[in-house]
């Protein structure tokens, strides 16, 4: 980040305003997410001579494991139960799990609304407009940000204090088993374009000012505001990674295969819904996917 500063110094001075604002974005990425990437792949890598992770890798270690899993109690089960509803321990198990995914996934909404939001211009712009960004663009955040969380193996939960292994989830009954696997197989081609903090920043803000979701009011504000950004983002990996000279082209890609993948998971969340467990999804989670695609 020292060199990123000083070398503005030399630049013209439009390529000096991109690189301060990658700098701002950055910052506000710091602040907004409390497990970056660094801080992820030295858990995963176990360099941070932390205790390491606890690894659910069955249903016992799932029973054992889940009240690490941060976040607030949902009396969910009981409610269920109250209404004459009945599961077997390991579906419960199952449900409690789900259910505490959801309420971390509601935390992690509000931590990618207040990066929205510092971006520059993105609160002047309409307030339709930014709720429908933000609609549209947050589960493409979370799943480019859980890539961090990943490897071939499993991905880490709960602010890093878990590891779940990847055959665990793939062993768990319909729909669950189906929902993260299309996560790792992004993840592994997402993980090897090799991209540090400081260009999620970046790529994360682009995702969010897309000028093409449905419904937007006013798109020309929008279009102008991820322009700038995309200018910084293939600035910032012309200088971060000069060896990868297709990168950006790359990297823009994969907003393509995020959409898909957003696509299928809120098919998914759309059964779960239907089905038993439509007590599990929060409001705010049922709002968002609420005629989504």
């Amino acid at each position: 980040m020292a060199e990123f500063s000083s070398d503005t110094d030399h630049m013209n001075p439009e390529s000096a305003d991109l690189r301060a604002l990658a700098k701002h974005l950055y910052d506000s990425y710091l602040k907004s997410f409390p497990l970056t990437k660094a801080k992820a792949r030295a858990i995963l890598s176990g360099k941070t001579g932390d205790i390491a992770p606890f690894v659910i890798h069955d249903m016992k270690s799932l029973t054992a494991g889940e009240q690490l899993i941060h976040c607030k109690q949902v009396p969910l089960l009981e409610h269920r139960q109250e209404q004459g509803f009945s599961h077997e321990p390991n579906d419960e198990a199952e449900l409690r799990f789900f259910q505490r995914c959801q309420v971390r996934s509601v935390e992690a909404v509000r931590e990618v609304t207040e990066f929205a939001k510092s971006i520059p211009g993105f609160i002047n712009l309409d307030l339709n407009d930014q709720v429908t960004l933000l609609k549209y663009g947050v589960h493409e955040v979370l799943i480019s940000m859980w890539a961090s969380l990943m490897n071939k193996d499993g991905t880490l939960i709960s602010y890093g204090q878990i590891f779940m292994t990847r055959e665990f989830l793939k062993s768990l009954r319909k729909p669950f088993c189906e929902m993260m696997e299309p996560k790792f197989d992004f993840s592994v081609k997402f993980n090897a374009l090799e991209l540090d903090d400081s260009d999620m920043a970046l790529f994360l803000a682009v995702i969010i000012l897309s000028g093409d979701r449905p419904g937007l009011v006013n798109v020309k504000p929008i279009e102008d505001l991820q322009d700038t950004v995309l200018q910084a983002l293939e600035l910032q990996l012309k200088l971060n990674h000069p060896e990868s000279l297709q990168l950006f082209a790359k990297l823009l890609q994969k907003m393509t295969d995020l959409r898909q993948i957003v696509t299928d998971h809120v098919r998914l969340m759309q059964l779960l819904k239907k089905t038993e467990v439509d007590m599990c999804l929060h409001p705010l989670m049922q709002e968002i996917i609420k005629d989504l695609y």
